[in-house]
């Protein structure tokens, strides 16, 4: 990664900028102004996709806690995503409307810290006997709040975020899609390891006095959610003070005529202060085949975990462990978000040639990945049938783990090859700030939509 870090240019035409080193460990290992950006980004990007999967991760803890309430659930888990879905693309267009004078720093901060805030409550929740013994339609309505809530700090944190690296160039957008893929990674992995290590345990409301134990896995999951906040929010300041004293350094050995030896010419980075209001129609002429790139890419992308947990292992006569739903299902998702987390980082190497620039090219792929659906058709869908153990049309589980690797890939190279190449469509910095929220829209209304499809796609496997 060092590579195409060490330098801002390399995705960019135009000298170098000033690229002092923040952080010395040794006379070899350096740590650069581009660099510490690079990897504030990156920590951002993880920090914006962690309280979602902080919602999904919990599912197994709230199906113990509504254990009187088999109603709730089962609504848990769509209205969840309803909610959040619905509340990003609304607020998301709010925002997105709201850019005259916007101080974008300011709005990632305030979404972090309002992150931070919901999820030491809810990690308080988890093991507080208040909420514990709440009454359970009480506490699911509370709950649905502070997801309502987590949503608009998340499109606070993200569209501010997409102004900026639209300002900063390409590299660092990449840096963001990166962070997100590694948030959707880490779940994934922790819920196999915890399965392994202490099995698949299901509480269970026999009785009227039935309370569920204090829960401090979720504790530490929620918490985990506040401090990844916390850095993003430190690594922000740094590199924003860093910025500033590097440029006053600049300046001054201009003025004393002192030879830069960092890079070939100082530059100072604009302040992320939107002046000027870009109407949506401007943009829409500019960069609808990227917006609708990922509309497509994002709806497409959610039939992804309704075939993920509907698929099994076409041993289903096997003892093997691995080959246990509970165990296969999770493995999955394991699968496809690091084919997600490999599309991504590959864009980010530009001799691998991996990074779309055409927009209509990128359109054209994106409509393409529906040939997914058929394919995963011929997979263990329906595992048991009238004549046979398996109803696979192709009885294999290395096919099926080959789709879901190149299904994430192709939703890792769309999603990010769009969001790299959107500042170089805009013709200045106004423009490229307004189509962080732009974009954000397009992504909301791309996952509400693909949300709602699903449920078509659940009663046609059924």
């Amino acid at each position: 990664m060092t590579n195409h870090m060490s330098v801002d240019s390399d995705l960019s035409e135009g000298p170098s900028v000033y690229d002092p080193v923040v952080l010395k460990l040794s006379k070899r290992l350096k740590i650069r102004y581009s660099q510490l950006k690079y990897v504030t980004f990156t920590i951002i990007g993880i920090a914006l996709l962690w309280p979602w999967n902080a919602f999904l991760s919990a599912s197994a803890y709230y199906a113990d806690r509504f254990g009187h309430s088999p109603g709730l659930i089962k609504i848990y888990s769509s209205t969840m995503m309803s909610v959040s879905t619905i509340a990003s693309t609304l607020f998301n267009y709010y925002l997105s409307q709201a850019q005259s004078g916007v101080n974008y720093t300011f709005r990632v901060n305030l979404g972090f810290w309002i992150t931070i805030g919901i999820f030491v409550f809810m990690a308080i929740s988890c093991v507080s006997d208040l909420f514990i013994r709440m009454v359970d339609s009480v506490f699911f309505t509370l709950l649905m709040g502070m997801v309502l809530a987590s949503a608009m700090a998340t499109c606070l944190a993200q569209n501010g975020t997409m102004a900026i690296v639209n300002v900063l160039g390409g590299i660092y957008a990449n840096a963001v899609m990166v962070g997100q893929a590694v948030a959707g990674v880490l779940p994934a992995c922790a819920l196999i390891i915890s399965i392994l290590l202490v099995g698949d345990r299901k509480g269970a409301a026999t009785d009227d006095d039935y309370v569920i134990e204090k829960n401090y896995g979720v504790f530490v999951y929620y918490i985990t959610a506040s401090l990844i906040a916390i850095v993003s929010i430190v690594l922000l300041y740094w590199t924003d003070h860093y910025r500033t004293e590097s440029a006053y350094r600049a300046l001054n050995q201009l003025v004393e005529d002192e030879p830069i030896t960092e890079a070939t010419e100082p530059a100072l980075e604009p302040v992320m202060t939107q002046e000027k209001y870009v109407p949506f129609s401007l943009l829409w002429s500019k960069l609808k085949y990227i917006v609708s790139t990922i509309f497509l890419t994002f709806s497409i992308t959610l039939i992804f975990p309704v075939f993920a947990s509907n698929i099994e292992s076409t041993h289903t006569d096997s003892t093997n462990k691995f080959f246990r739903k509970e165990i296969f299902i999770p493995f999955i998702y394991l699968i496809w978000n690091l084919g997600d987390l490999l599309g991504r980082i590959l864009c980010g190497f530009p001799r691998l040639k991996m990074l779309i620039t055409n927009p209509k090219t990128l359109l054209v792929y994106s409509i393409s990945r529906l040939i997914f659906i058929p394919l995963f058709w011929t997979c263990n869908i329906h595992p048991y049938s009238a004549a046979n153990k398996s109803s696979a049309l192709i009885n294999s589980d290395l096919w099926y783990i080959l789709l879901q690797l190149l299904f994430g890939i192709s939703n890792g190279q769309l999603c990010t090859s769009c969001f790299m190449i959107v500042g170089d469509y805009c013709d200045n910095d106004d423009e490229k700030e307004a189509a962080g929220g732009f974009t954000t829209v397009f992504l909301s209304v791309g996952l509400a939509v693909g949300s709602v499809l699903s449920y078509l796609l659940v009663l046609a496997i059924d």
